[in-house]
């Protein structure tokens, strides 16, 4: 029996919870406060929102009343209740719907695995960059037991293969944790 993506994915996340799977929050958390120093109203897109838990995690650590920062969320499923009073739209990553250069960050948690084609998903990632912009990428590493038991992961990849990626793009000062779940970031 053939699934839609849509199908697999709802159903992937009924068995494992799917939540916020943030590894790596401490390198996340340091680098949107040097971002919110620079630019405290700063717009955070998040690209693979679910039910926008990291609204609820970026909030806490930067209370959105104190700095003024903007959230849009975007997925390819949706619309969900937890998006009810936020800026988020069922849209696919590969062709996101903004005009250039309308976000200080892009925020991709456990999510670019999922994207069918994530080189034109970062190129448009690239493109609704501002100048300045970060670009924050969480995956999991090509060679974990997660990379290839998870149905609804269309590739896996190496933090060189992805910095190599990034640099070519033109992202700058890359840098990346190598963990079986890899961090990998870099500035417009």
């Amino acid at each position: 029996m053939t699934h839609t993506i849509r199908e697999v994915a709802i159903s992937e996340g009924e068995k494992y919870g799917w939540g916020l799977i943030l590894i790596h929050r401490k390198k996340l958390a340091e680098l949107l406060k040097a971002l919110l120093e620079k630019k405290p109203d700063a717009r955070i897109l998040d690209v693979g929102a679910y039910k926008c838990l990291l609204y609820h995690w970026i909030d806490e650590i930067f209370p959105r009343k104190a700095y003024g920062w903007s959230y849009v969320g975007v997925d390819i499923l949706g619309p969900f209740p937890e998006w009810e009073g936020k800026e988020c739209y069922v849209m696919n990553a590969e062709a996101l719907e903004f005009p250039p250069s309308s976000f200080d960050a892009a925020l991709y948690i456990e999510s670019i695995e999922h994207v069918p084609n994530y080189v034109n998903a970062l190129r448009e990632a690239y493109r609704v960059l501002r100048p300045g912009g970060l670009v924050f990428i969480q995956t999991t590493r090509c060679d974990t037991p997660n990379a290839i038991a998870d149905e609804t992961h269309f590739h896996v990849v190496h933090p060189v293969t992805m910095k190599r990626l990034l640099s070519w793009i033109g992202f700058t000062n890359i840098d990346y944790i190598d963990d079986p779940t890899m961090a990998i970031w870099g500035w417009k």
